[in-house]
């Protein structure tokens, strides 16, 4: 088996091989590349030392990313490699990183601490070494952990989700023995930070096999989404197959929370930033708002959420509800005429502004939103042309009216 390796990453293989170490490439982009996809980061295992790693690469920038576990980063032509030294890890006692790490010079101890057979994979021009069956369950199409999966998990309990991940990725089955420690260990995900479940969370929501994930382990994702135990499964799996119609996180997250409220609430415990906050629970809001294909109501649609958010919402309306698929698409048609033909559906697109009101004579203060906002709704119910002059007069004489009014 022959892989494509990037002439940088030869170039550290060969740098540290030269020098009398062995070195491979290990991980993701072994597994990628075996699956014909081009890897996105490329890592290296050696038997050099950390203070080995740094001499080898004397003539090379390198960043002392961990020394205190074995990592160097080393930078070929722009390229960041992580070069690791084989390790055996210690106890973990904070269920992430390992209290200690003993170096070693066997590469087959350090593949042993992988968490799954598809990642413990190790390659040069020498050939692959496999040695917990990672080529087998690639074929196979099997996420498996390397060894005892208890143990594994107990490590870090974030693999549960990482498992979870790449079976959604990657479109991948779990391993039974690998399923049923995750669901007995699932309580480990209450130590993990939120920040790091938020990561694999969105990649698992936005993995081709989601939706099979998402159903047969869905008390795995109650660990940290409790609110939807409200759903039943009937309710759960139609959201998840309406999903598949949604390419963006943001609307996928939507779609799954609508209904459950508070919904800025959720995604904030979540950490997720301001703008997914603020935009998910603008569309979970509206969802259930019925838009009617007419030119006016879709102005009206345009002024109170934009162009973006509107676009968004017929996407997940069109998405979940079937009955309501052709005046969405009606409703579509419309906005996009109104965006290309320049019409007018909001302040910012209205003929007049602030300072025109001033020179009309209006005074300062709230009268001056009140009365862009009157002309705004003449304007999008077509009772007035958007055009300067035009609606000056109206204006005009709306003032007045309010001056013989006062007096």
């Amino acid at each position: 088996m022959m892989i494509k390796i990037p002439d940088e990453v030869e170039t550290a293989l060969s740098t540290l091989h030269n020098r009398g170490f062995e070195a491979y490439i290990v991980g993701g982009c072994v597994r990628d590349s075996i699956m014909g996809k081009t890897p996105s980061d490329w890592d290296i295992a050696t038997s050099a030392k950390p203070e080995e790693i740094l001499w080898s690469f004397n003539k090379f920038r390198t960043i002392e990313t961990g020394l205190k576990h074995g990592t160097v980063t080393v930078i070929v032509k722009k390229m960041q490699i992580e070069i690791t030294t084989y390790r055996i890890d210690g106890e973990y006692s904070d269920k992430r990183h390992p209290d200690h790490v003993t170096f070693t010079d066997k590469i087959e101890l350090d593949l042993m601490r992988r968490d799954f057979t598809i990642n413990s994979l190790a390659y040069n021009k020498n050939g692959i070494i496999d040695l917990f069956g990672g080529l087998h369950d690639i074929e196979n199409k099997i996420v498996k952990c390397v060894g005892y999966p208890d143990e594994r998990f107990n490590e870090d309990g974030l693999r549960i989700l990482r498992a979870l991940r790449f079976a959604s990725v990657l479109d991948f089955s779990i391993d039974d023995q690998t399923a049923d420690s995750i669901y007995r260990n699932k309580g480990l995900l209450n130590d993990i930070s939120t920040e790091r479940i938020n990561m694999e969370f969105n990649k698992l929501i936005m993995g081709s096999n989601y939706q099979s994930i998402l159903l047969n382990y869905r008390q795995i994702i109650e660990v940290f989404l409790p609110e939807i135990k409200d759903l039943t499964n009937q309710e759960l799996e139609y959201r998840l197959y309406s999903m598949k119609a949604l390419n963006s996180l943001t609307l996928r997250l939507a779609l799954l929370l609508h209904g459950m409220e508070p919904t800025d609430k959720i995604l904030m415990n979540l950490k997720y930033d301001n703008k997914t906050v603020k935009t998910v629970k603008l569309l979970t809001e509206n969802i259930n708002e019925k838009i009617h294909p007419d030119p006016v109501t879709i102005k009206k649609w345009l002024n109170k959420l934009d162009y973006e958010n509107l676009a968004s919402l017929i996407k997940i309306k069109k998405a979940l509800f079937d009955k309501e698929y052709e005046k969405l698409t009606k409703s579509q048609a419309i906005m996009e005429e109104i965006l290309a033909s320049n019409q007018c559906y909001s302040l910012k697109t209205l003929a007049v502004n602030g300072q025109d009101l001033l020179d009309a004579g209006i005074p300062k203060g709230r009268r001056i939103g009140m009365v862009l906002n009157k002309v705004l709704g003449e304007v999008i119910e077509g009772k007035l042309e958007n055009k300067k002059d035009v609606l000056l007069n109206y204006i005009y004489g709306l003032q007045k009216t309010v001056d013989k009014d006062d007096d």
